[in-house]
C-alpha cells in the first residue's frame, strides 16, 4: 500500500454512473501513500464488507451515490463544528499543507495531476506565512 494508481473516474451521467478510462489530464496518475494514509487505507481494508477495490462504499458495498456521499460529508463537518465547504475544497487544503511542508511544487503538481505553473498561480501565494529562510 505504498502508492494508489488512479487510472479511470466514475462520473454522474445522464443516465447514472459511467466509468471513463483515463483521467481528465493523463491516463493513470501514481499517488504515494504515507504512513498515516497507509494506516487509514489499512483499516479501512479489514473492515470492508466486500471484495472490490474502491476505498469508500456505501454501507452496501457498492459506489457512494452523489447524495448520500453529500450527507455522510455534511455529517462529518456538522460533529466537527465546521462550516459546511465543498468536498473539492480538500484538495486546495491538501496542496496548500504540502507546500507549506517544504514539499516541491513539482511534485504536488504530479500527484493532483498539475503543472508546476498552475500550483504557483493557484495555492503558492495563498500561503498564510511566507518568510525569508536563514541562509
Amino acid at each position: 500500500m505504498s502508492k494508489i494508481t488512479f487510472r479511470n473516474a466514475i462520473v454522474a451521467a445522464v443516465g447514472g454512473k459511467e466509468k471513463c478510462n483515463g483521467l481528465k489530464t493523463q491516463s493513470k496518475r501514481v499517488f504515494p501513500c504515507n504512513n498515516q494514509l497507509q494506516k487509514l487505507l489499512r483499516e479501512i481494508q479489514s473492515s470492508r464488507l466486500s471484495g472490490n477495490s474502491f476505498v469508500l462504499t456505501s454501507t452496501k458495498g457498492k459506489v457512494f451515490s452523489t447524495s448520500s456521499f453529500r450527507k455522510a460529508w455534511v455529517k462529518v463537518l456538522e460533529s466537527l463544528e465546521i462550516e459546511y465547504r465543498k468536498p473539492y475544497q480538500t484538495r486546495h487544503t491538501f496542496i496548500t499543507l504540502c507546500l507549506e511542508k517544504g514539499q516541491d511544487a513539482k511534485d504536488v503538481g504530479k500527484w493532483v495531476g498539475n503543472s508546476a505553473e498552475i500550483i504557483y498561480q493557484n495555492y503558492a501565494g495563498h500561503r498564510a506565512e511566507l518568510s525569508v529562510p536563514e541562509l
